[in-house]
């Protein structure tokens, strides 16, 4: 298969193409096996050709972002995985109007934005993820969530086809966007409003320090792990049980936020699934509460 797959990507791209990629250099948990084919394209035409040549080929296709919410599996992702950070990171303004690649960070939209005297976009400061990857979870911090300031998504359909959904069409959610599963982001566009510059980078500042305060950014990680459900702050019940510094391998739950799980250095996909399986058990048997993950789990069992 992997032959073949070789042979499929022959000549279809002029951005780069890497066999039997470790995701652990590719997640921000660094943990996971292979992916069999790693591509990035470099523009919006040679994804295209990737998608319709990948679906009329029937090869499973992946998007990957920067890797942050992700876990993949230990035996790693078969068929084709598309990055799109290395070739759709534009960003444009026109107006109030700010429209951003999916690729590109949402740390640069939030960088041109203060330049541009925007504000809208502080509370995701600090927020590692891609605009693609913020769009699809509908990210959120500091109770602001990206659907608050979102004007529209461009999306390509299985087919290749391109359509823009204004934000009155689109499924926005607690952490997440409905799709149809084979349909990808291509960029979004923000409705932010003018504001002074002092102000708009004294809020980013802000935001920022209260992330490294109260999350562990020294070590690797997934980011949140479980959705906050309706009784409270998912991190609340897992420390209450006293689950902060509980270990499987190399995976830990974090002394300093008890809903991130932690690479303490040689941490695999199975130590820290396993020890979400056991945070998940623990807080339904002494709190009652079902945790639902954050994180999407992917690649071979």
């Amino acid at each position: 298969m992997k032959k073949d797959y070789k042979k499929e990507t022959k000549g279809l791209v002029e951005g780069r193409v890497l066999f039997d990629a470790s995701m652990k250099r590719y997640t921000s948990i660094h943990v996971g096996g292979p992916a069999e084919c790693l591509l990035f394209p470099k523009n919006l035409d040679e994804l295209k050709k990737i998608v319709r040549h990948g679906r009329k080929k029937g090869i499973p296709l992946f998007i990957l972002g920067r890797g942050t919410n992700l876990i993949v599996r230990d035996r790693g992702i078969r068929g084709w995985v598309i990055s799109l950070t290395q070739g759709m990171k534009r960003v444009r303004i026109d107006g109030e109007l700010l429209e951003a690649e999916a690729g590109g960070l949402l740390q640069r939209l939030i960088h041109f934005s203060v330049q541009k005297e925007l504000t809208g976009l502080e509370p995701f400061a600090g927020i590692p993820g891609t605009v693609g990857g913020g769009l699809a979870m509908n990210a959120g911090a500091w109770g602001a969530e990206l659907k608050d300031v979102t004007h529209s998504v461009t999306l390509m359909k299985e087919d290749g086809e391109i359509v823009e959904k204004p934000r009155s069409r689109l499924r926005f959610a607690y952490r997440s966007l409905t799709l149809p599963p084979s349909w990808i982001i291509l960029k979004g566009s923000f409705r932010l409003r003018k504001g002074r510059r002092e102000e708009i980078l004294e809020r980013v500042k802000s935001f920022s320090e209260m992330r490294r305060r109260t999350q562990p950014l020294d070590y690797p990680s997934a980011g949140s792990i479980f959705k906050n459900p309706g009784e409270g702050p998912a991190g609340k019940w897992i420390d209450e049980i006293g689950l902060k510094g509980l270990r499987m391998g190399g995976a830990c739950v974090s002394d300093r936020h008890a809903n991130f799980i932690i690479n303490l250095g040689k941490a695999t996909a199975e130590d820290v699934l396993g020890l979400i399986e056991r945070v998940e058990k623990r807080v339904y048997e002494e709190k009652g509460i079902s945790l639902q993950r954050e994180v999407k789990v992917v690649g071979e069992a």
